[in-house]
């Protein structure tokens, strides 16, 4: 957050200078490091005071996201609205720099929510970025009382999900060096005016070096919130080497959120008491044959019929199933992934 006090004008500007200096010298770094001895396309920079001036002073009304590592704000600079990321904790320096260099590599990727620029001058940089005016997948599936709630429609479903997996395949392919996102969940999937979702928060990303398959982590479990914990693949657990398949279970797991608007951790303590995850609920009912009546969103349920639908939800259940498989190597592939998604919004455009 911006500092309460108020030093004396020459004090101030001599603050804002330093940490312009330390927080670019740093951004430079990070950029040449992840480019390869490259400097990456610049973006622009941003005042504290263009920011103030954009989010009411960072008046509490703005923010429309906040999970405790970060807070989200809307605003207007320059007349066009804009997300701005305020960063928190221990290391939120170093996270804030790595998010400006990952998304402003991604940001040509129309599934991306693309940077429009930083600021430096405080002491934890800020990231600019382009708005979202349906705010996160989180509050549409999960939150029925956030003030962007709409139920969605199998077909804005799919949609969603083929926008994800097209931008989860964009990290995973399109670089030298393959980026593992390692933080996907709905709150990491923010959606436009027209439902098209756009994948942020690249804090905790890894390129895996070239030459190797795997890059160790240094996750913790008991460093890691509740709210999370159910996104997360096994191996985070197991072992200190990951690659991209983590991200192919943790997409998993949002697919099983689409399908059934539930949260990933005790989704149904009627049905199934104790702790039970989300992946192992909808096993046990695919396996039963149980499927529709218990597992599927019942707003998709009441949706009109359309030729193919209890089948279609029934393959769209078994590959999130597939991408949340417990062994890494039996998980598929996102570019496989994506092109069964699209092959299933294609059917329902073609049937509406």
């Amino acid at each position: 957050m911006i500092p309460c006090f108020r030093p004396k004008k020459k004090d101030k500007k001599v603050v804002k200078e330093t940490w312009l200096m330390i927080n670019g010298r740093m951004l430079l770094e990070a950029s040449i490091a992840f480019n390869d001895g490259r400097c990456s396309n610049p973006i622009r920079c941003f005042s504290v005071k263009e920011l103030n001036s954009a989010t009411d002073n960072f008046h509490p009304s703005q923010i429309f996201w906040d999970d405790g590592g970060y807070i989200l704000y809307n605003g207007v600079l320059h007349d066009r609205p804009i997300i701005l990321k305020n960063y928190g904790g221990q290391r939120a320096r170093e996270l804030s720099i790595r998010e400006i260099i990952f998304a402003s590599e991604f940001s040509s990727h129309k599934n991306v929510l693309k940077v429009l620029g930083y600021c430096l001058e405080s002491e934890i940089p800020f990231a600019v970025f382009e708005p979202a005016k349906n705010g996160t997948l989180h509050d549409h599936i999960y939150d029925p009382h956030a003030s962007n709630f709409r139920p969605l429609t199998w077909k804005t479903r799919l949609k969603i999900a083929l926008g994800a997996a097209n931008a989860i395949a964009y990290l995973h392919t399109a670089f030298p060096k393959p980026i593992i996102h390692r933080d996907i969940k709905p709150s990491n999937i923010l959606l436009d005016e027209d439902y098209v979702p756009k994948l942020v928060d690249f804090t905790v990303s890894e390129s895996i070096p070239e030459g190797h398959f795997y890059v160790e982590h240094a996750l913790r479990r008991e460093n890691i919130p509740a709210s999370v914990l159910g996104f997360l693949a096994p191996e985070h657990f197991m072992k200190r080497l990951i690659n991209e398949k983590v991200d192919i279970y943790s997409f998993g797991v949002v697919l099983l959120s689409l399908l059934t608007g539930k949260r990933p951790q005790n989704p149904f303590p009627s049905a199934s008491p104790g702790n039970c995850s989300l992946v192992q609920i909808v096993k046990k009912y695919v396996d039963n044959q149980m499927f529709n009546e218990t597992v599927v969103d019942p707003a998709v349920l009441e949706e009109e019929p359309w030729p193919g639908k209890e089948q279609q939800l029934q393959n769209f259940a078994l590959l999130a199933l597939q991408c949340a498989c417990d062994l890494e190597d039996n998980r598929p592939e996102i570019i496989d992934v994506a092109k069964q998604l699209r092959q299933m919004y294609q059917s329902v455009i073609s049937n509406c």
